[in-house]
């Protein structure tokens, strides 16, 4: 079983990737506005795919009657969903009843390989806690529902949107990325799912990946290696990487949007104890979002940043300089940053 679902494609994780228009045309500013002020479509479509109408849509088109009985809702408001639906262009209305287009069919069907529908679950899961973001910035307090990674179901959520995502968009130009020739072992600290351990062995036969993480994220990560051949060279270590023992000589640690999970205190206590479990020569790897001075970046990291505030306790996206001056002061002579989104530190 190989991952070939890996593609390069560029991701939309909040970002627009638009040039602001110019200042004369309002009327395409006004467009813009409403457009990032929309909330129904966003609703409608979380909705769905928590009731799953895609999967059920699948195998044959079906009346709404026929799909209400399929899935035990009421029927009226399913017509209204499926039309809703309709408008929005993700299903076809045929003799026979509603069908999936295109769409539907690639990334919201459960048994597709390209399936993103947990990035739509975990946007309904996070719904209570985005109506909490005027409190949080009007009083600075801690986000209502507690961290996500505290929360076991929103947890589970959260690591199989993220594989998912992988997959479609990260996986391949990563491993594409990292260059781990005569690398015997890598710490993949934080690891989640999987993903990443399970795309360097496949690159690299004769690497052994440790996945680092809480119990709960190691029990999905334990599921989703399980049908890969590379399973066998990807070790499960529970443990809280704040505290516990991350071992030593590691040729490689890996740390993949984890960074942005800690405030600037935690973070650099991480890249100590990091540097202390790396062998001599040994590298650490850092995959995030990383803001430009002014606070911004492209692709969307400001804005990520209040997704950070809302879903964990001291979460942001940090400054590049910042981290930069992190790894420093935490003992790598070497700092390199290979693109964008990654950045290397080397033990001397």
């Amino acid at each position: 079983m190989t991952l070939t679902a890996s593609r390069d494609v560029p991701d939309r994780n909040g970002e627009t990737g638009a040039e602001p228009p110019p200042e004369q045309d309002l009327s395409a500013a006004l467009d813009r506005l409403l457009a990032d002020a929309e909330i129904w479509r966003p609703r409608i479509l979380m909705s769905a795919v928590q009731l799953d109408i895609f999967s059920a849509l699948e195998t044959e088109p079906a009346s709404a009657a026929r799909i209400a009985e399929r899935l035990g809702t009421d029927h009226a408001a399913t017509a209204r969903l499926l039309s809703a639906l309709h408008e929005m262009g993700y299903l076809a209305l045929t003799a026979d009843g509603y069908r999936n287009m295109a769409a539907a069919s690639a990334f919201l069907t459960s048994s597709s390989p390209h399936y993103i529908g947990s990035w739509f679950k975990l946007h309904d899961t996070d719904w209570p806690a985005w109506a909490g973001l005027t409190r949080s910035i009007r009083e600075g307090r801690e986000p209502a529902e507690g961290s996500i990674f505290h929360d076991r179901e929103r947890l589970r959520t959260l690591l199989l949107a993220a594989h998912e995502r992988a997959l479609l968009f990260h996986l391949a130009p990563t491993v594409a990325a990292i260059d781990l020739a005569g690398v015997r072992n890598l710490l993949d600290l934080g690891g989640g799912a999987g993903s990443y351990s399970l795309g360097f062995c496949e690159a690299n036969p004769d690497l052994v990946c440790t996945i680092f993480d809480l119990p709960d994220a190691i029990d999905i990560a334990r599921e989703i290696i399980s049908p890969y051949p590379m399973r066998d060279r990807i070790r499960l270590v529970c443990g809280d990487f704040t505290r516990d023992d991350l071992g030593d000589s590691h040729d490689v640690v890996f740390l993949s949007n984890v960074l942005h999970g800690e405030g600037p205190a935690a973070a650099l206590t991480l890249l100590r104890r990091i540097r202390a479990a790396l062998a001599p020569g040994g590298r650490v790897i850092i995959r995030d979002s990383f803001l430009e001075e002014d606070g911004t970046n492209a692709r969307g990291g400001a804005v990520f940043g209040m997704t950070l505030m809302i879903e964990t306790l001291e979460g942001r996206t940090h400054r590049l300089s910042d981290v930069q001056a992190m790894l420093r002061e935490a003992g790598f002579g070497e700092i390199d940053q290979p693109s964008g989104q990654f950045l290397v530190g080397r033990v001397s």
